[in-house]
């Protein structure tokens, strides 16, 4: 019984003493959340790859420079995947947003755009049915960027 007792103190001193290096742990938040970016997976169809990359020039690419003069996305880029495997799309298009708050500008403000640089929304709708002929969406993920403050 004494040995069992003995086991039992050392075992909880053990413990005790691993532990304490947890609590002195820095638990600062040394980080900020910085900007948001979504980037999209996109398939091209076969033989559509420059008539793809060419309506994202005329389209995409006005509509992501009108929000960025609104002050919405902070930069855009398109990414291709030179040697895609099976399965795996041939294009990213990416946006980065200042903030989580450039998500909640409104259907209007949208609405706008759209009839601004395609003329109506008729024209945006049929605009993206034919798009589909050129390529087919893939997966898309949202990501929010940590930026680390300086350390005093």
């Amino acid at each position: 019984m004494k040995l069992t007792t003995f086991v039992s103190i050392v075992l909880i001193c053990l413990v005790v003493m691993i532990s304490v290096p947890a609590f002195a742990q820095d638990h600062t938040r040394g980080w900020e959340n910085g900007p948001v970016m979504v980037v999209s997976e996109v398939h091209t169809k076969p033989g559509m790859f420059n008539a793809y990359i060419n309506d994202l020039n005329n389209v995409w690419r006005k509509f992501q420079e009108a929000q960025k003069a609104d002050g919405y996305v902070l930069d855009y880029g398109v990414f291709v995947n030179p040697s895609p495997r099976e399965g795996e799309p041939d294009l990213f298009l990416t946006v980065t947003y200042a903030n989580w708050a450039a998500f909640d500008v409104g259907t209007e403000y949208f609405e706008k755009q759209s009839e601004k640089l395609m003329g109506s929304l008729e024209d945006m709708r049929d605009a993206t049915i034919n798009r589909a002929e050129l390529r087919t969406l893939g997966g898309s993920m949202t990501l929010q960027q940590i930026t680390f403050k300086d350390s005093e």
